[in-house]
């Protein structure tokens, strides 16, 4: 499989919604968001966004990017990523592009905190891989359930 990973764009997000993982349709709702919804506040609100694209369909495997936490002057910021099942088949060779895309977003924002639902055991393996130190769980979101807070510093 060939693979780009492009700006992510608005055209790319209702494909995205439409085919997300179980794992990430269960953390936007335990957020109280759905799919769409999801997808449109990371793309509105990150300082940077990716989409990794299957080629020659450009199909969308996945989003991804960094959204300033207090003003983006504060140098924090929350990592998102969602995907759909697709992204699987390709998962080692998508892993080692994130480190490049990890340190871009710690050279925007130095401390990079996210929420990770403890029931998406693949989101907590992945921010484990990629160094986040795990702490919690803790109530969080709406509904109050229960998230792992990962933060990783430059």
């Amino acid at each position: 499989m060939k693979r780009i990973i492009v700006p992510l764009h608005s055209d790319h997000l209702p494909y995205l919604a439409q085919e997300m993982s179980e794992e990430d349709r269960a953390e936007c709702a335990a957020m109280g968001l759905g799919p769409l919804r999801a997808l449109t506040l990371g793309f509105d609100r990150s300082v940077v966004a990716w989409c990794a694209l299957k080629v020659p369909e450009h199909r969308p495997l996945c989003a991804f990017g960094c959204m300033p936490l207090e003003g983006i002057l504060s140098g924090k910021g929350s990592p998102w990523f969602l995907s759909t099942p697709e992204l699987r088949k390709y998962a080692v060779r998508f892993l080692k592009d994130c480190d490049e895309y990890l340190g871009r977003m710690l050279d925007i924002c130095p401390v990079l905190v996210e929420m990770v639902d403890v029931r998406h055991l693949r989101g907590i393996k992945w921010v484990k891989w990629l160094g986040f130190r795990l702490t919690g769980p803790e109530s969080w979101g709406p509904f109050g359930m229960p998230f792992y807070r990962a933060e990783k510093k430059k």
